[in-house]
């Protein structure tokens, strides 16, 4: 069917109405927005006029909340992109707080308003990894994807720490929910004073594992949401 200038018209009308302005958490302003889309790196858009068009990616975690539910990626979303992309993770022991660090990661928890994620880990988990892939070490490069840019994650040695942890995480590494196999990873509050969720290796394959942590964030943001109304 041959499409019409009215028609074309009408289109574009309707896309410069869809068009959004957005103002990042550091002060960057773009105007009239439009392609959105949430990729792994952040979320996407096309900025500028007919002679100099721009794709522009602002990471989620310098978007305001309301740009993040309006798009629907905050950063668990874009985390669970990531894994999917199933592209390799180069694991190391520094992509997170180690318990000797711990009164580090307090601060910046509460400074940030998120939970601390103790993640149980062997030494050897630490390789080259994609989530998509089975066994503890992709399991563990799973685990980063998707939690990293909402908690505060610390490494805890199995070989070494696993009796030094704070109570509240050993309610979870200790608890029914656990599983008996790593990585799990035990969610307090950020003064490890309360113990929120366990959240553990489950079904060793990819869709299992997604399929836990989508059921473990949603309780964890109920537990921020209903902390935030007490």
């Amino acid at each position: 069917m041959k499409t019409t200038p009215l028609a074309l018209t009408f289109c574009l009308a309707a896309r410069l109405a869809a068009a959004d302005d957005i103002t990042t958490l550091d002060g960057q302003q773009f105007k009239n927005v439009r392609d959105v889309a949430v990729k792994p790196k952040g979320l996407f858009f096309v900025v500028g006029d007919k002679s100099e068009l721009k794709g522009v990616t602002v990471p989620v975690t310098n978007l305001p909340p309301d740009i993040q539910e309006k798009y629907h990626c905050d950063g668990y979303s874009q985390g669970m992109l990531a894994a999917r992309y199933n592209e390799v993770v180069y694991l190391s022991k520094s992509m997170a707080f180690s318990l000797d660090q711990l009164d580090a990661a307090k601060k910046k928890a509460k400074a940030e308003g998120k939970l601390i994620g103790f993640i149980l880990v062997w030494d050897d988990f630490f390789e080259p990894s994609r989530p998509m892939g089975d066994y503890s070490n992709n399991a563990l490069a799973h685990f980063y994807d998707v939690f990293h840019n909402n908690l505060v994650l610390v490494f805890v040695s199995h070989e070494r720490e696993l009796a030094s942890v704070p109570d509240a995480v050993k309610q979870g590494f200790n608890g029914p929910d656990e599983g008996g196999y790593a990585p799990s990873m035990a969610v307090v509050t950020s003064d490890c004073s309360h113990y929120v969720c366990e959240v553990p290796y489950g079904k060793k394959d990819f869709a299992g594992r997604e399929a836990i942590f989508r059921q473990k964030i949603a309780f964890i943001k109920k537990h921020l949401a209903d902390s935030a109304n007490e």
